[in-house]
């Protein structure tokens, strides 16, 4: 019985310490204000590319480098179909040509 007790004992002092451990708590994190807009634009995708904010922040959207066209509608064609975004099938052509207006592909360069 005491063999038995000296091969337990180990064992025993490590679930009476979990036992006697504080509970693990969760940490809670503040992350600050978004203070960054979408760049303003003109028509309903305006509005539309808010649904964008679910994931991305402005600031991440702002920072894409000017791209050809085409690009932006590529991208949320990925983000709905690839990724799962919740956005009406109605809202996607509005929100391409928003993004399209609002962050243009950079100008073409002078043929000489």
């Amino acid at each position: 019985m005491i063999r038995h007790f000296r091969r337990c004992a180990p064992a025993l002092l490590a679930l009476a310490a979990a036992c006697l451990a504080p509970a693990a708590q969760a940490l809670e994190i503040k992350l600050p204000q978004e203070t960054a807009k979408l760049h303003p634009g003109t028509g309903p995708g305006a509005q539309g590319a808010s649904l964008c904010l679910m994931c991305h922040s402005v600031d991440y959207v702002s920072s894409q480098p000017p791209m050809p066209l085409g690009f932006w509608d590529a991208e949320v064609k990925k983000m709905v179909g690839t990724y799962g975004a919740p956005i009406p099938a109605e809202q996607v052509p509005l929100i391409v040509e928003y993004l399209n207006q609002a962050y243009p592909p950079a100008p073409s360069a002078a043929k000489p």
